[in-house]
């Protein structure tokens, strides 16, 4: 994250007093969140509240080890050249099919002007429309904009997928996709963390 170009201020979002600790450690700024946030998104924007001076908060996730820095750096320069962009995120092509079959790996559709058409869990994908692109949950939103997401109530499309950003999308919010050049897989099994710690690091 540190790596990626535009980041102002790096801060880490937390209610674990032991994840609190290690980010510290190696000189982290950190902000306590309360146990209650519903997801990433909610904790980003507790912290975005404290914070009015930020015009674009990017929500890096701690379940995202490989990112891909280059990429975020242009996500980020995206939403600044583009002030009618109201939230982004980042998405890689992926050519291994048994990867994108994972009910774990999320699938975005992207328009010809770079915009999400649908997020979806399942493949192969009904009724696929534009170029169809392995997700990486990074987000980038304006601030009022996440702090009036954060404020919104499930809907239906977003149940049915359990991907929250399909909340946007179902009120009709384009949603930038910047696409990024390296492959970087998420950790959300014990499977895939075995495979991060066998590999190591990617470069």
């Amino acid at each position: 994250a540190r790596a990626a170009a535009g980041i102002d201020d790096l801060v880490v979002a937390t209610d674990d007093a032991r994840i609190a600790a290690a980010a510290r450690d190696w000189g982290a700024t950190v902000e306590m969140t309360s146990p209650d946030c519903a997801s990433g998104t909610d904790r980003v924007a507790e912290v975005a509240r404290r914070r009015a001076e930020a015009d674009i908060v990017v929500n890096l996730q701690g379940d995202e080890p490989e990112l891909d820095a280059e990429a975020v750096g242009r996500l980020v320069a995206v939403m600044r050249a583009a002030p009618q962009v109201r939230m982004g995120t980042l998405a890689h092509a992926e050519a291994d099919a048994a990867a994108m079959a994972a009910p774990d790996v999320v699938k975005v559709g992207a328009d010809g002007e770079g915009f999400a058409l649908y997020f979806t869990r399942r493949w192969p994908v009904p009724e696929p429309r534009g170029v169809v692109l392995r997700h990486v949950g990074v987000y980038a939103f304006r601030r009022e904009f996440l702090l009036e997401f954060a404020g919104w109530p499930p809907g239906r499309m977003e149940g049915e997928e359990r991907l929250e950003q399909l909340r946007a999308v179902e009120r009709g919010v384009r949603i930038r996709v910047v696409t990024g050049a390296k492959a970087c897989s998420g950790v959300d099994t014990p499977e895939q963390l075995a495979a991060l710690e066998r590999r190591g690091p990617r470069p």
